[in-house]
């Protein structure tokens, strides 16, 4: 009995997946939005590692 209840569970869980699948595909109402322009800032980073130096 357990063993049904998995099985089926599973192959409901597929079947859900593939009609989103499929919905997803075949719907073309939704545009694709596009970036007009894209800004590109350089940002300074600054590393607060200190550096040493060794005498020999």
């Amino acid at each position: 009995m357990k063993n049904n209840i998995l099985g089926g569970l599973v192959i409901f869980l597929v079947v859900v997946t593939c009609l989103l699948m499929l919905d997803d595909i075949s719907s073309k109402k939704m545009e694709q939005t596009t970036y007009e322009a894209v800004k590109n800032e350089k940002i300074e980073t600054h590393t607060d590692l200190a550096i040493v130096d060794k005498e020999k």
